[in-house]
């Protein structure tokens, strides 16, 4: 046995050692129920290896070599030990012990506790940016919710301020309908979309003296292209369509005038706000496939809320200064770990699976170039033509 020892050291520090003990084995945890006979033992893995060794130096040179092995043992970070019985592993120190007696004089001596330790295999923590972008659109919304019901009012007021304003709200639902029709939805739910834009309109005379209500019926459907259509980027390439709306002013020559455009520009800007609050949300849901597309999008809603923030109200402008900085941190995170998007032009005209295996090494990936590039026959790429593709570079 003796021939089969290492010489023992830490961090290339020799030293001597005579004893060695250890706990290894698995974590279990013993769960005793009541008026239950049995114990149930939860396997939690493999132990930590724990080993502690009786160390020391003697000799002449013993101070040098105490000084030696005390800097290894406090050096931070895990380090090479050289195990007499059991060879190399990577440890960390995690009790160290000195010993000195007058008695043992050119003698020190140590117990020290090494646990081996390993790769850290746990995933990196990440803030969960979906989740904040979530509640900072909320937040907007409630902002311009409140905006609009301070601004909007038809009471006491000639009848034709409560006529236009009726005219107002329905041409925004009927923009929202129009564009949920067109934008190829889940047929199942387009029913109740409609439905609920309807149930507004009939309610529209008792709404226009609750603007409170008024406003989150407004943002209610707006809200619902996130689940109208089959995906994400639907719903964004959708919303974008409200970026641009605007109210068509009208002479602001008495108080009535003032207060029918006033209502005028409280619905145009909880149209278009809603819109741009809710794209931004869908944004945390997009399944990027490149990082080029994630850019593309993070660019064109940072300039729409931009955009929106140059006539917005204190509240309201802070809000989406917030949903902001939201959705670039989730995109940017999000962004890192995507493909790119580069230009790669075949030099002859090549079946898409003998293309997806020359850019690729992998066949298999003959579909993306197909769709990406909107190619007719997959067997007939056109040689001299520049495509689309994914890249890992």
């Amino acid at each position: 046995m003796a021939d089969k020892m290492h010489k023992g050291s830490f961090r290339g520090v020799p030293f001597l050692t005579t004893k060695s003990d250890g706990q290894i084995g698995r974590r279990n945890v013993v769960n005793e129920y009541a008026s239950k006979d049995e114990a149930y033992v939860e396997d939690l893995g493999l132990k930590a290896r724990v080993f502690t060794l009786d160390i020391f130096v003697l000799g002449d040179n013993y101070v040098a070599e105490r000084d030696a092995l005390e800097a290894a043992f406090e050096k931070e970070g895990s380090g090479e030990l050289v195990h007499p019985w059991r060879g190399r592993m990577t440890v960390s120190v995690t009790d160290c012990r000195p010993s000195e007696s007058i008695d043992q004089g050119g003698r020190q001596s140590w117990s020290v506790t090494f646990t081996q330790t390993g790769e850290n295999k746990q995933p990196n923590i990440r803030p969960d940016t979906a989740a904040i972008v979530d509640v900072m659109a909320d937040n907007a919304i409630a902002a311009s919710e409140n905006d609009f019901a301070e601004t909007f009012n038809v009471d006491g007021l000639p009848e034709f301020v409560a006529d236009d304003a009726m005219t107002q709200i329905n041409t925004a639902l009927s923009s929202t309908l129009a564009l949920a029709r067109g934008m190829l939805p889940d047929m199942a739910i387009l029913p109740a979309f409609a439905s609920n834009a309807n149930g507004i309109v009939s309610k529209l005379t008792q709404l226009m003296r609750l603007p409170t209500n008024l406003a989150s019926s407004i943002t209610g459907q707006i809200s619902g292209f996130l689940g109208l259509s089959s995906g994400a980027m639907s719903a964004f390439n959708s919303l974008k369509n409200l970026f641009g709306y605007r109210h068509k002013s009208v002479n602001r020559t008495t108080p009535s005038r003032i207060q029918q455009d006033n209502n005028r520009i409280a619905v145009a800007d909880l149209t278009r706000r809603t819109a741009i609050i809710e794209a931004a949300r869908a944004t945390a849901s997009i399944n990027y496939e490149s990082t080029t597309q994630a850019v593309q999008v993070r660019n064109e809603i940072v300039d729409a809320i931009e955009t929106e923030q140059l006539t917005a109200p204190d509240d309201v402008f802070n809000t989406l200064s917030d949903l902001r900085t939201a959705v670039v941190r989730d995109i940017n995170a999000r962004a890192t770990d995507l493909p790119n998007i580069i230009k790669y032009t075949p030099k002859a005209t090549l079946p898409a699976v003998v293309l997806a295996y020359m850019i690729y090494g992998d066949a298999r990936k003959d579909e993306d170039i197909v769709n990406r590039n909107v190619i007719a026959h997959p067997g007939f790429v056109q040689g001299g033509k520049v495509l689309e593709v994914l890249t890992d570079d």
